[in-house]
């Protein structure tokens, strides 16, 4: 069947070799002394030409002289043994300016320990224990006594009776009540005849300074008649 079959495997092209490149066609390769450029300094400036000169090729005497020496070089200092901190002490400290030193430093100790010891003596004395034990006596005969007073101490604590009690809460000021207020009213007992609510619904402008309430509809027709020509002349603008 088909389905199994393996596919042959297709003769695999061997890759072209890139053409070798002779050394001495590159150093004989012809450049140009001069070319000519167009530069433009900025966007504003217009674009110049501009002679300049060319990329010169190197001289393969002038690289095989400075190869010859960076070798020359490389191989010098190869052969120089390797630098360690030693050959940067000039001046170095021997063994026995260190143990003259390090006497010195120590008699100089010596000295001033000597002085710090003598100038900071004090004379301790032998307590005497008929002392001691008079002084610890007296610290617990003391605290004995703060004992007892905690202990047998009377507070005197005073109850209270029901009736004092009743007194003094009568004594306290407490909130008052609506009524009691001086501006209070009893809105339900304030009444209001039926001429007055009638009277909420309509406005008399008869005695209105500016007569608001008696404007005609010939008043009113001429009003809006100058505020629609007024409107017309400002739109033309």
């Amino acid at each position: 069947m088909g389905l199994f079959g393996k596919k042959k495997d297709e003769a695999v092209k061997p890759a072209s070799r890139p053409a070798t490149v002779n050394p001495d066609d590159i150093w004989n390769t012809p450049v140009k002394k001069k070319e000519t450029v167009s530069i433009k300094e900025s966007k504003f400036e217009d674009t110049k030409e501009e002679a300049v000169e060319g990329v010169v090729s190197v001289d393969p005497d002038e690289l095989k002289k400075n190869m010859a020496e960076l070798d020359k070089f490389v191989e010098q200092r190869d052969a120089k043994p390797p630098v360690t901190y030693h050959d940067f002490d000039t001046d170095p400290v021997h063994q026995d300016e260190v143990s003259k030193a390090q006497e010195g430093f120590e008699k100089e100790y010596a000295v001033s320990h000597k002085a710090f010891v003598e100038s900071h003596k004090e004379d301790i004395s032998v307590a005497n224990l008929e002392e001691i034990d008079d002084k610890l006596r007296v610290m617990i005969e003391e605290h004995n006594n703060k004992l007892h007073e905690l202990e047998t101490m009377d507070y005197k604590f005073n109850t209270v009776d029901d009736e004092e009690v009743q007194k003094k809460l009568a004594d306290l000021p407490y909130a008052l009540k609506e009524e009691e207020y001086e501006h209070y009213k009893d809105i339900k007992g304030v009444t209001v005849s039926q001429d007055e609510v009638d009277k909420l619904g309509s406005i008399d402008h008869s005695n209105d300074p500016d007569n608001i309430g008696e404007v005609t509809a010939e008043q009113l027709a001429k009003a809006t008649d100058e505020f629609e020509r007024e409107r017309a002349a400002k739109n033309k603008k």
